[in-house]
């Protein structure tokens, strides 16, 4: 995933996760219990953080839609981001949680769709530079670029969107029944 979509997007499954835990009611459970908080993090450390830290390990230019050199040692930046990236998605567990009185559909919205549409428009803004497969260098040079659909960074996003689908779906029955 581009980088600066990781962390909008471990908030929005922070607050799914808070939503499905608390079955989607207001019944005055606002605080997680340790256990949950716990889950939730893992999930973040353990599959979310993995997925978003494959494209700014192995793609470091794409993951930033070409508009940072990532030759210049931008070390600090990539471990800003995969910090935030870790940090998301509990934080979005918690806050949605912990608002009022537990969950409701209002807050819902906010700690979702916030997020969802800022991606969606990074996404759609920055479009035809995530369609393409360069070093910041091709990209601005125009030389040597290949479309993502049918190459191997098309795949792996492909492969890393149902690795975390898949554990997501996994972590939100989990934290269903533990509550």
């Amino acid at each position: 995933m581009p980088a600066p979509i990781g962390p909008l997007l471990g908030l929005a499954l922070g607050a799914l996760f808070a939503w499905i835990a608390g079955d989607g009611t207001n019944r005055g459970k606002g605080t997680p219990t340790l256990s949950e908080t716990l889950f939730v993090s893992l999930f973040a450390l353990l599959v979310f953080a993995p997925a978003a830290a494959y494209y700014i390990a192995f793609e470091p230019d794409w993951a930033y839609a070409y508009l940072v050199d990532s030759t210049r040692r931008i070390g600090a930046l990539h471990a800003a981001v995969l910090l935030a990236d870790v940090a998301s998605v509990p934080l979005g567990f918690v806050a949605l949680l912990r608002a009022a009185r537990g969950p409701n559909f209002s807050q819902l919205v906010r700690l979702v769709g916030a997020p969802v549409l800022a991606g969606s428009i990074f996404v759609v803004v920055l479009f035809p530079r995530l369609s393409v497969q360069a070093t910041y260098a091709q990209f601005h040079g125009d030389f040597g670029t290949h479309p993502v659909a049918g190459g191997p960074l098309g795949y792996a996003l492909i492969w890393t969107t149902l690795v975390v689908a898949g554990a997501a779906a996994w972590t939100a029955n989990a934290l269903r029944q533990m509550r």
